[in-house]
């Protein structure tokens, strides 16, 4: 469902995702799959190390598949209004590659003005971080910094 939100006068729509109809879905090599909660309380400390795929479910039926990397960090990137309203912009998915990071920046609003849509996914780089902390989910690859 696609939920449409009018901010700031009457020419001014925004449509933007359910956040409580989205979450991840993490996969096991032992076929175990865990679904997120959403992107309020998504439980994503809560899972176990060990990815074997990594998916992104959408309010709108989008189904974002995050390539295999030895780690991921996802941070969800929301402004609040005076209001206490929350606008939720993208989920940016830090991807830890050999000597990088890759940042999948999945698109969760969108506005009649703008070139990206809800599900459009922008990559971008990063260098490495300086540490690790335990919100990094590891692959199955057996890779660990510590």
């Amino acid at each position: 469902m696609v939920q449409d939100l009018k901010t700031y006068g009457i020419y001014n729509t925004v449509t933007t995702v359910d956040p409580y109809d989205c979450r991840f879905l993490a996969g096991y090599p032992d076929g175990r799959m865990i679904r997120g909660k959403n992107f309020i309380d998504t439980g994503w400390d809560d899972i176990p190390q060990g990815l074997a795929a990594l998916r992104y479910s959408l309010s709108t039926g989008h189904i974002i598949t995050i390539l295999k990397f030895r780690a991921y960090l996802p941070l969800i990137e929301v402004s609040l209004g005076i209001d206490g309203s929350k606008m939720f912009h993208s989920i940016n998915v830090k991807c830890l590659a050999d000597k990088e990071v890759l940042v999948y920046s999945i698109i969760l609003k969108q506005t009649p003005d703008s070139k990206l849509k809800i599900g459009d996914v922008v990559i971008s780089k990063e260098g490495l971080p300086t540490e690790f902390g335990k919100s990094w989910k590891y692959t199955d690859r057996g890779f660990s910094w510590r």
